[in-house]
């Protein structure tokens, strides 16, 4: 107890006070502030539409009015977005709606995309898949369909996790089955540590199995014997 250390958050991650590094302290409660990073979320301009609000960087939680050209409109007749973790809650961009009751090419998601070439018009009733390129997780549904003019809800793909030699030496720890120096885990997916030679585990015993959580994992802690 009494001991500190800092943590910075990874890309597109920002800790809750925005610094580059922070300190967080051992106490009897654990470790305090607990450290946690909240996604960033970017966008420059809206497609066919703008934002009612000036900023281009969101931290998860925010909400953003989204206000679209005449004719268009956001995936399900949406009017805001939302900045979850793992990203937009949809994408930020304006769709053709046509009067016809047809859909424009289908939205596009990160890290994904459909199976089939995109079409330019879809008759009414029309449906499209989608897959993730590999490592990352499909959540939702993995086919949308052209209801209305409008498209019905894509997937998401998921960050994977990404196990580095870097981020082990930091921690001083490496994977309990396996000596890779990099491995890449879906969301889901349960990874186990040990300490490295001469070294003790600081941080509780059940912390040492750990889950890949949409590109996150809560990382134990060995110090050295002395």
């Amino acid at each position: 107890m009494g001991k500190y250390f800092y943590y910075s958050c990874d890309w597109s991650y920002v800790s809750a006070s925005q610094s580059l590094w922070t300190q967080i302290t051992c106490t009897e409660q654990g470790w305090s502030p607990t450290p946690k990073c909240l996604r960033q979320c970017f966008f420059p301009w809206v497609e066919n539409g703008h934002s009612a609000s000036s900023g281009q960087t969101y931290q998860e939680g925010d909400t953003v009015e989204i206000v679209c050209h005449q004719g268009y409109s956001l995936p399900n007749n949406q009017s805001t977005i939302t900045c979850a973790e793992s990203g937009w809650s949809s994408p930020p961009e304006c769709n053709y709606v046509h009067p016809e009751g047809k859909c424009g090419p289908p939205p596009s998601i990160d890290n994904g995309d459909i199976t089939t070439f995109s079409l330019d018009l879809y008759p009414p009733g029309s449906s499209v898949e989608y897959q993730c390129q590999s490592f990352y997780e499909l959540r939702g549904h993995r086919t949308i369909t052209c209801i209305h003019g409008q498209w019905s809800k894509p997937p998401k793909c998921l960050d994977p996790c990404v196990i580095s030699e870097e981020i082990m030496e930091t921690h001083k720890i490496q994977l309990r089955w396996a000596n890779e120096k990099k491995i890449y885990s879906r969301t889901g997916d349960i990874v186990e540590f040990v300490c490295k030679a001469g070294y003790y585990e600081m941080s509780p015993h059940h912390t040492f199995r750990v889950t890949c959580h949409e590109g996150k994992m809560e990382y134990p802690t060995c110090v050295q014997k002395r």
